[in-house]
């Protein structure tokens, strides 16, 4: 049976790391390196059962519920090399991809928000709620060209996820939202006068809002048989994540109408694909259907289940050294960045890079779109950020993209910059369930 070992400093560092940011539940203990390096070993026993149960220990050992932790448990594992025994390599490789997957999925559960206070000033009250959330929100009433007065909202205990009780507090203040500011912040504006509360309009599914806001039919008179119509449903998101895709499979889709009959899709397509533009916290669906008898008055239900592609988080990743003429990697939540090269073109610095994604779904051939928005840049000794001047791409596969990017630095040396890098990690299909009820036809 081959044999292998970590060295025991790194063991030893990964676990002070462990412990030094944060605790692990009460029924968790911070795992030990003899237990770790002992269950290792057991994934290259003889015994199919023994290393089952290894494998199955490794995972039960593992937190999720805090990315912190998680990170440096796994680093605490070997990582899978060439010289490893094959099924090790593969348990490893598993045992990786199971514990991001389900980190990344506890991350996308609603935020929680608890507030007790009778009255609150509207800016102490966003405040609180990007404290407790990580969710950003800004008074855009002056930029909206709206009287910015100052609000004391009156509150009733509010405990539980974020959009309800955000939508609870919007009611009472009769503020609104506007989704698309382009910010890392939802914007608060006045609500528009007669407008229906908002929590009585929306379904609500872990960190998802779905609210139907539009219906419409129409008849061709010319030609009969031309009649249909679409709900628009406005799916909003917590503005701490960072959705890279959306989908609504024709087949989860279910509309009944108030007498019990079932209303057809009007379009015959098998999934209906949802655009995410970057720098918004919503998006727009429109669903078809067959205009039903005149009878009937309203939609009685509209049940679905979209597909969410959605990072866990957003990691940061940054390189010094800069001048230095060597290869560089770093890798967090089943993301890896490799710098390949960096070198000064004429008057352009380009720094030549990889990003490989360890995730079966995030496939970059068919959604690259998302990584031409991650932010880069580079820092100086000041913190000064200077942004680069463009990119291109080197190359692509199904896990890898190559990108060069420029920056016209003012001093021509690029060995005292620090480049940064951020992008999604951890990424996952998360189901997203909803129903919305009572939709009036016109």
């Amino acid at each position: 049976m081959r044999r292998f070992s970590r060295p025991l400093g790194a063991i030893l560092a990964a676990v002070s790391l462990l412990t030094a940011r944060g605790t692990l539940g009460a029924e968790q203990q911070v795992p030990q390196p003899e237990q770790i390096q002992t269950l290792v070993r057991q994934l290259n026993d003889d015994e199919s059962a023994v290393r089952d149960q290894a494998e199955h220990a490794l995972l039960k050992l593992a937190p999720t519920h805090s990315f912190a932790q998680y990170d440096a448990f796994l680093a605490l594992l070997p990582r899978p090399v060439e010289n490893m025994p094959a099924e090790v390599r593969l348990r490893l490789t598993r045992i990786r991809r199971e514990i991001e997957t389900a980190g990344a999925k506890h991350a996308l559960m609603a935020s929680k928000l608890t507030l007790s206070a009778q009255t609150m000033k509207l800016g102490a009250l966003l405040d609180e709620v990007h404290r407790q959330t990580g969710n950003r929100l800004s008074d855009y009433r002056q930029q909206f060209g709206q009287e910015a007065t100052e609000l004391r909202i009156a509150l009733d205990a509010i405990d539980g996820p974020f959009w309800p009780g955000m939508d609870r507090i919007l009611d009472r203040a009769e503020l609104g939202l506007y989704t698309y500011s382009g910010q890392e912040s939802l914007a608060v504006i006045q609500r528009e006068q007669g407008a229906a509360p908002r929590a009585a309009r929306a379904s609500y599914a872990g960190p998802f809002r779905i609210e139907a806001v539009n219906v419409v039919s129409q008849r061709s008179l010319r030609l009969p048989d031309q009649q249909g119509g679409h709900v628009e449903i406005e799916i909003a998101w917590e503005p701490r994540l960072h959705p890279i895709a959306l989908s609504q499979p024709a087949a989860s889709l279910k509309i009944t109408a108030d007498d019990g009959s079932q209303i057809q899709l009007g379009d015959q397509r098998s999934e209906f694909a949802v655009e995410v533009q970057p720098g918004s916290h919503a998006t727009e669906l429109n669903i078809p259907f067959v205009l039903p008898k005149r009878s009937v008055s309203k939609l009685a239900s509209l049940r679905g289940e979209l597909s969410a592609l959605v990072p866990g988080r957003v990691v940061e990743f940054r390189f010094e050294n800069l001048d230095q003429e060597k290869r560089a990697e770093s890798e967090q939540g089943g993301v890896k960045v490799v710098i390949d090269r960096v070198h000064l073109n004429q008057q352009l610095w380009e720094v030549h890079m990889r990003l490989q994604v360890e995730s079966d779904e995030a496939a970059l051939q068919s959604h690259r779109g998302w990584v031409f928005q991650n932010l880069t840049y580079l820092l100086n000794k000041q913190g000064d950020v200077i942004d680069h001047a463009g990119f291109e791409t080197t190359m692509q596969s199904e896990r890898e993209i190559g990108l060069a990017y420029f920056f016209d630095l003012p001093d021509a040396e690029i060995g005292d910059y620090t480049w940064v890098y951020r992008t999604p990690a951890a990424i996952v299909r998360v189901p997203v369930k909803f129903e919305l009820k009572d939709i009036l036809l016109p």
